[in-house]
């Protein structure tokens, strides 16, 4: 008895779409790509439950006659392929003809369309794969697809879902994908009966992305315009300074599909150079024209990898083009607040200078009470010198407490108490102990303070500390309905955000402790974080809590004697004290031992 066997189409759809159909959003890419191929002028979606209850999608697009509207949920039926070369020469979105028979196998699944030229559409229903019927019907010229009850049939992909505020946002995202290459054509997104978005077609960019992601990020975006060989690469790239932690505002596109590709994101990376700092990533919307012949699309069941035939040279021309632009970009321009000390101003530009003989104090290593320290003046005092002339030692203590060691110094678990020496670099923390000499980072060290307060307080009520002055802070629409959507979470943080409209927040009030100095900034790195990936309960307090931690104090930060002392007993009371909320140590321990022996008494 042979034990290989042709399946059934019903199933070989069902297979097909475990591949294709990974999620709603893969819906509602599928069908709106078809629109586009149909040269659709307007575009609408609709979206309940967050695609699982409804997926409708309708456009003016050049519709179908009778005959095609059933053809089109036959397997690999397409009009988009006719013969074998065409596969190395893609000029549309869909080609395969896998996306609708797919769907609907795994779907209730109802078809209208109707041609421009005749009166009367046509209807198709189809559930779970099996044809129910196929009737004349009266609709507007184009065509409109609704998929209810998504992997109805399919219990284990549904299952696997995610949260349905995971699942809107991509859609959401899947729409910005599908409508930035396409800025003349109106698209309209509506989850649950509210409008999320309406962008009406226009003859540039620069709209579409303002519509999208607000004012604030477009005029931090600068334009390139690159042209070599038969390769066109158009878009923005962000200013330098205007980082996000994680890839996903790195939208990249190849001849108007939306793609993820090594050697686009290698381009950008070696373009910015040395500019974007080890873990964070440049917004940028880049367009690449190459010839389709250069750019193979089929890689990937759902189309969103593909492979150069020229990679390595084509990473080049896009790090060259993002070079360009940052040349051509105009200085920065700074309104300095009056409010600002002038000292915490040339701090902020790392102003260096070697002070003269009457500001620097004479070391003198003949009376041991006696200190090395910088002379600090009473108005403005002197940055720490970058090269130190040849008879001064390299290190200096850049301030010294003027009393000394008490009752009151912190006991710190596992050495005992712990005696402030000095700062040194204004960065880190010298202190004495029972087992040696400590280093401390006072920036980690903050970190892991704020981080474990935050946590802690967390769903007790936490304490709030209200801005003076609140922030009015500009987000991409779905960055504003996240915190919307999850403003409790926030709240148990002491973060109290209102929505103002649909991408603007007002920042009211933060946690105590936390910095205000670019407070936008970290919202949107946390936000960042939060909407890469479905977290909820704890995961999400620990993402804010670790982002918060960014506006602890910074390295150069000045400390009095008594904020030290307040740092490392706090640090006392933490569980895990050894390390930031990233990893990175916060006290170096240089042992008596290890003294001795470095001084050749061992």
């Amino acid at each position: 008895m042979s034990k290989i066997r042709v399946l059934s189409e019903q199933l070989s759809n069902r297979i097909a779409a475990g591949e294709v159909i990974e999620r709603p959003a893969s819906v509602v890419k599928e069908l709106v790509e078809n629109s586009i191929d149909a040269g659709a002028s307007r575009i609408g979606v609709t979206v309940e439950k967050a695609g699982q209850k409804l997926i409708a999608v309708s456009d003016d697009g050049s519709g179908m006659d009778a005959d095609d509207a059933l053809l089109c949920l036959e397997p690999h039926a397409t009009a988009k392929i006719h013969q074998e070369e065409d596969i190395d020469h893609i000029v549309t979105l869909g080609f395969r003809g896998e996306a609708l028979p797919s769907i609907a196998s795994v779907s209730r699944f109802t078809l209208r369309t109707r041609l421009h030229d005749t009166g009367e559409g046509t209807e198709v229903i189809v559930n779970g794969g099996k044809a129910i019927h196929s009737v004349p019907v009266g609709c507007a010229p184009g065509t409109e697809i609704q998929v209810r009850d998504l992997f109805f049939n399919t219990p284990a992909r549904r299952k696997f879902m995610r949260s349905a505020a995971t699942e809107e946002r991509q859609i959401q995202e899947m729409m910005y994908q599908l409508a930035l290459p396409y800025p003349g054509i109106s698209f309209e997104l509506t989850v649950d009966g509210t409008r999320v978005f309406s962008s009406p077609g226009a003859p540039t960019l620069e709209s579409r992305i303002t519509a999208f992601f607000g004012k604030t990020f477009m005029a931090a975006m600068l334009p390139v315009n690159f042209s070599s060989e038969d390769v066109r690469i158009e878009g923005f790239i962000s200013m330098h300074g205007f980082t996000r932690s994680s890839r996903r505002e790195q939208r990249t596109f190849v001849n108007g599909r939306s793609v993820e590709s090594p050697g686009f994101y290698r381009g950008v990376r070696e373009g910015y150079g040395g500019m974007v700092e080890v873990g964070r990533f440049p917004p940028v919307i880049l367009f690449l024209t190459i010839d389709p012949y250069e750019v193979d699309v089929n890689v990937h069941p759902a189309k969103r990898e593909v492979r150069f035939r020229q990679e390595y040279k084509l990473s080049g021309m896009i790090a060259e083009a993002i070079r360009n632009a940052l040349r051509q970009s105009p200085a920065p321009t700074v309104n300095i607040d009056p409010a600002i000390s002038l000292r915490s101003l040339l701090e902020s530009t790392e102003v260096s200078y070697v002070p003269s003989d009457r500001e620097q104090a004479v070391m003198n290593f003949g009376r041991p009470e006696i200190q090395a320290f910088e002379y600090v003046a009473p108005s403005m005092p002197p940055l720490p010198s970058r090269t130190a002339p040849a008879e001064e030692v390299e290190i200096t203590v850049s301030h010294v407490p003027e009393e000394s060691p008490g009752e009151g110094e912190p006991v710190f678990p596992g050495s005992g108490r712990v005696n402030i020496l000095g700062f040194l670099d204004r960065s880190y923390l010298l202190a004495t102990a029972d087992n040696g000499l400590l280093v401390i980072d006072q920036h980690a060290a903050h970190e892991r303070v704020l981080f474990e307060r935050l946590l802690r307080d967390a769903g007790k009520g936490a304490a709030t500390q209200k801005l003076l002055l609140p922030i009015t802070l500009e987000l991409s629409r779905a960055e504003a309905a996240y915190i919307g959507k999850n403003s409790e979470v926030f709240e148990k943080l002491g973060f109290d955000i209102a929505p103002l409209s649909s991408n603007t927040v007002m920042i009211c009030a933060v946690p105590p402790g936390i910095r205000q100095e670019n407070i936008g900034g970290v919202i949107r790195d946390m936000l960042s974080e939060l909407m890469d990936d479905s977290l909820t309960g704890r995961n999400q307090l620990d993402v804010i809590a670790r982002c918060a931690c960014k506006a602890a104090v910074k390295a150069h930060d000045f400390l009095t004697l008594e904020e030290a002392r307040g740092l490392i007993a706090q640090m006392a009371q933490c569980e895990l004290p050894f390390s930031c909320p990233h990893g990175r140590p916060t006290i170096i321990n240089i042992s008596i031992a290890e003294l001795e022996k470095r001084f050749g008494r061992r």
